[in-house]
């Protein structure tokens, strides 16, 4: 499925009673975990049910439960491998302790970089496995084998049951934070330019849209082999919307200095591009991006060009803008390239993406 076309009802259904279905996913998980120790009274089963809740908890997106399983696989092997090395090669206590400490070391070392989570899963899973050099080789692998049984069981529920896809969050959360700004910018262009408009509540919202599509890319690339391929295009979407963002809080708190001052704006609108086509554009961006229309905005850089040359000409004029007015022009032609840059890396994940799904 090509990443911005419309969502089936059953994805729909999933989204908007996410918070539910993961309550019942991981009742599910737990459930199975609990029928097989049942059935077959596996010894340190506890340790299933631990990693089941630890993995499913906090993320209920497919994506998300797939990258911390595999760490969390890569540091159970890695640690039990390295806490069983240690039970057959040595049952002195003051040597056991020795290498235990050097393995942690190791995992405190890097457990800050890339894929730590399977550093720190690694050094307790050792710790685990060891418990002060008291058990045998054969209750190491019984610990270990709780564990990975507890991340097989994680996903196969978060795979197979309701699955949440993080690609689909995170464009529905991307077309959010493009229809709010689309809202504030037509905010800032009501009659009243008395006062700064109220926009803090939208701007909060917008901001939170922003972060949370930062926090779900990892899973939508893990997701997505498009997207994984897209990774700087889509770093550069959040980076783009947060500054836009920025220039929008700054355009709808301005104050006018006088009648005069907002007479040059109003001007300045009439003989340039008409403002309300980048509101306009957000809102088509929205749209597209939710999978509730095809249509893209079309490219408003001739546009932009030509209020750029407006703002410079205007200043080299005998009739100066006031400091209020420059600010102003600046801030919008500011706001209108970043809309613009927006739609360009829309428009490149869209075509990539098409290309992409027509292959298959």
């Amino acid at each position: 499925m090509a990443v911005f076309s419309a969502a089936s009802d059953f994805e729909l259904f999933i989204y908007k009673n996410i918070r539910v279905i993961h309550v019942i996913k991981i009742c599910l998980a737990l459930l199975l975990a609990h029928l097989i120790n049942e059935a077959f009274s596996v010894p340190y089963f506890a340790w299933t049910s631990v990693t089941i809740v630890i993995i499913m908890l906090t993320l209920p997106q497919v994506g998300g439960a797939l990258e911390k399983a595999i760490e969390r696989i890569i540091g159970t092997i890695t640690g039990a491998c390295y806490g069983i090395l240690i039970l057959l090669i040595t049952s002195n206590p003051w040597t056991i302790a020795l290498l235990v400490m050097l393995g942690i070391a190791a995992t405190a070392y890097r457990a800050t970089s890339k894929m730590g989570y399977a550093y720190l899963v690694a050094g307790f899973t050792l710790i685990m496995v060891i418990d002060g050099g008291r058990h045998s080789f054969d209750e190491a692998l019984w610990r270990t084998g709780t564990i990975l049984l507890g991340c097989i069981i994680a996903l196969a529920v978060s795979l197979f049951v309701l699955p949440l896809r993080a690609r689909n969050e995170w464009r529905w959360q991307l077309s959010e934070s493009l229809n709010l700004m689309g809202k504030i910018w037509q905010a800032h262009l009501s009659p009243n330019v008395v006062k700064p408009i109220e926009t803090k509540s939208m701007l909060k919202k917008a901001e939170r849209a922003i972060q949370r599509q930062k926090s779900l890319l990892k899973s939508v690339m893990i997701e997505s082999n498009t997207l994984r391929d897209q990774n700087v295009t889509l770093d550069e979407l959040v980076s783009v919307q947060t500054r836009c963002l920025l220039v929008l809080e700054l355009l709808a708190q301005t104050r006018w200095e006088s009648t005069h001052s907002a007479d040059h704006i109003q001007s300045l609108f009439a003989f340039g591009f008409s403002g309300r086509a980048f509101g306009d554009d957000l809102r088509t961006l929205s749209a597209f991006c939710a999978g509730s229309s095809n249509l893209l905005p079309e490219s408003r850089k001739s546009a932009l060009l030509n209020y750029k040359n407006l703002i410079q000409h205007q200043i080299k004029s005998e009739e100066m803008f006031t400091l209020n007015t420059q600010g102003y022009a600046w801030l919008v032609y500011q706001a209108g390239l970043q809309i613009e840059h927006m739609t360009t890396l829309i428009r490149r994940i869209a075509m990539v993406a098409d290309r992409s799904h027509g292959l298959k």
